[in-house]
């Protein structure tokens, strides 16, 4: 188990690459624009622009942590613009929530910056769950919620259990679930031998402690928009896969955004397995 906390990784790697690849300035932060009415919306996310078209997504509904970026940074034409992507990523390790969530985007960003210089295009994604298949003998546990994995699990005749982060949602999801095995006990992934996890795990740091729970997993899988970061420091602690989303559409994306609508149309998801992947120094010649 590497010695460095996950977010230490990820930094560090960070500023390597930037002696070889200049950060591009943050061109805007987007900040959703629907409602915030509670219990409407699963997920929302922010997204970070930069000069050179990069874009990096990071879950914002942690908390009150939408609230919060609405009224620091939702303000204005063109939020952060000119701002230093590698230092608004510093605060991963111990800043506010506001500031957690757009360290992940300036991370997620300035990842996906250096992969459009180096000429990498991840793999696209098999299914919308990042390539997750499952059989009858499958027991998944499960890391924040997923419906449309439910419905699998319930196809395929397997077994499921559901780790969420807070009562509220635990609460929320057994009404709208009620055969569904939901609970806070992380020890609830213990037999399972898949593992799928939203990518808020890398803003409350609770993944380690969500790999260690699950002993008997093969596959662990970190999934979601907020996933669109070097996979490095996570495959050296035993997740397999990772699942982000990569936005192709920038007109369309900002649209979307202005406007609190769907940017499905304007993405791409990807899937990244660890047994493939050729290392970021292999991709970068550092």
């Amino acid at each position: 188990m590497p010695t460095h906390t996950i977010a230490q990784s990820l930094l560090d790697q960070l500023t390597l690459l930037a002696q070889r690849f200049a950060p591009p300035r943050v061109a805007q932060l987007h900040v959703p624009q629907r409602p915030d009415t509670p219990g409407e919306h699963d997920a929302e996310f922010c997204a970070i622009e930069l000069e050179d078209g990069a874009f990096g997504l990071s879950y914002v509904l942690l908390g009150d942590t939408l609230n919060a970026l609405s009224a620091s940074h939702g303000a204005g034409t063109r939020p952060l613009a000119g701002a230093n992507p590698l230092a608004l990523a510093q605060a991963l390790p111990h800043g506010s929530a506001v500031q957690r969530a757009l360290a992940l985007a300036a991370i997620n960003a300035l990842t996906d910056s250096v992969w459009r210089q180096v000429g990498y295009e991840p793999p696209p994604a098999g299914n919308s769950l990042g390539d997750i298949r499952l059989t009858p003998q499958d027991h998944l546990g499960m890391i924040g919620f997923f419906p449309p994995l439910v419905r699998r699990v319930a196809e395929a005749g397997g077994r499921l259990s559901v780790v969420e982060m807070d009562q509220a949602m635990v609460a929320r999801q057994r009404e709208r679930y009620p055969d569904v095995h939901i609970g806070l006990d992380r020890a609830m992934l213990a037999p399972c031998n898949l593992v799928v996890g939203t990518s808020t795990m890398l803003l409350n740091d609770t993944l380690d402690d969500m790999l260690a729970a699950a002993p008997q997993a093969t596959r662990f899988a970190v999934i979601g928009p907020s996933a669109g970061l070097w996979p490095d420091a996570l495959f050296e602690r035993g997740v397999t896969l990772l699942g982000g989303t990569q936005v192709v559409d920038a007109k369309g994306f900002r649209e979307a955004m202005g406007l609190g609508e769907s940017w499905s149309q304007a993405t791409r998801k990807f899937a990244i397995a660890r047994d493939t992947w050729p290392g970021w120094r292999g991709l970068t010649g550092l």
